[in-house]
């Protein structure tokens, strides 16, 4: 019986993901999440759904997050929790969120706070996690980062974006740190593309559904091994550089 833990599942890609995987009457998916905007409720799916409230980028909540998974095993963490990058005071009054993360208008706080659930909270969680990911029934545990080609510095053609570019090339960083020291667990980087989520205040141009997003991620997560711990991939499975 395959367990797998979605972070971020209580909004966009990620309680999108956690549909998906709810179809299947064997899984077991802890739902996390500091906040739960859509509700989770166990009923509603075939799967058992165990539903957790956690501030990733808190030591203290995450330490609760693991005393409540009590030991069990994980075969498949799905991370999916992470901020924009927007300053709100912007986005208030402009529908462009590419204003609102101008260098211009960037400040210290929205900066700050941006590297802290993006880097710090998936550093912390991610670790926190590894015993379970260890102990995985179906090894080799699969660790899914959702993260962004604009984490690319190859990629970055446009420029902007500050917090949120450092923010995802740190990621990306920290998750290959992973996969070195922690060689019996696969971790992988996906960029999902422009997703429809509750990260922007509006709906991006060129955005998709958070669902088709999810069907075409969900084959290539299936034939993940080891061979892909450490890469950097599109949704479609072809490699991004870094």
């Amino acid at each position: 019986m395959p367990v797998i833990a979605i972070s971020g599942a209580g909004s966009g890609i990620g309680h999108t993901f956690l549909h998906a995987f709810a179809s299947e009457a064997t899984n077991t998916i802890h739902a996390i999440d500091i906040t739960f905007h859509e509700e989770v409720h166990d009923a509603d799916f075939h799967a058992k759904i165990i539903r957790h409230e956690c501030n990733t980028s808190s030591s203290e909540s995450v330490k609760n997050l693991v005393s409540e998974l009590k030991g069990r095993p994980i075969d498949l963490f799905i991370h999916c929790a992470a901020v924009r990058g927007l300053v709100t005071s912007v986005t208030e009054k402009d529908d462009d969120p590419k204003a609102a993360e101008t260098m211009d208008v960037l400040d210290s706080e929205t900066f700050l706070k941006t590297l802290q659930i993006n880097i710090l909270g998936s550093f912390l969680i991610i670790r926190a996690l590894l015993p379970l990911l260890k102990a995985a029934h179906h090894p080799p545990a699969k660790c899914v980062i959702m993260s962004s080609r604009m984490g690319s510095i190859a990629s970055n053609n446009d420029g902007g974006s500050y917090a949120y570019r450092a923010s995802k090339a740190g990621l990306n960083a920290v998750v290959k740190s992973f996969s070195i020291d922690v060689p019996e667990v696969c971790f992988t980087i996906m960029h999902p593309g422009r997703v429809e989520s509750r990260m922007t205040h509006v709906r991006e141009e060129g955005a998709v559904d958070a669902e088709d997003a999810v069907q075409e991620m969900l084959p290539v997560i299936e034939g993940l091994g080891m061979k892909d711990s450490g890469k950097f991939y599109l949704k479609d499975g072809s490699e991004i550089p870094w």
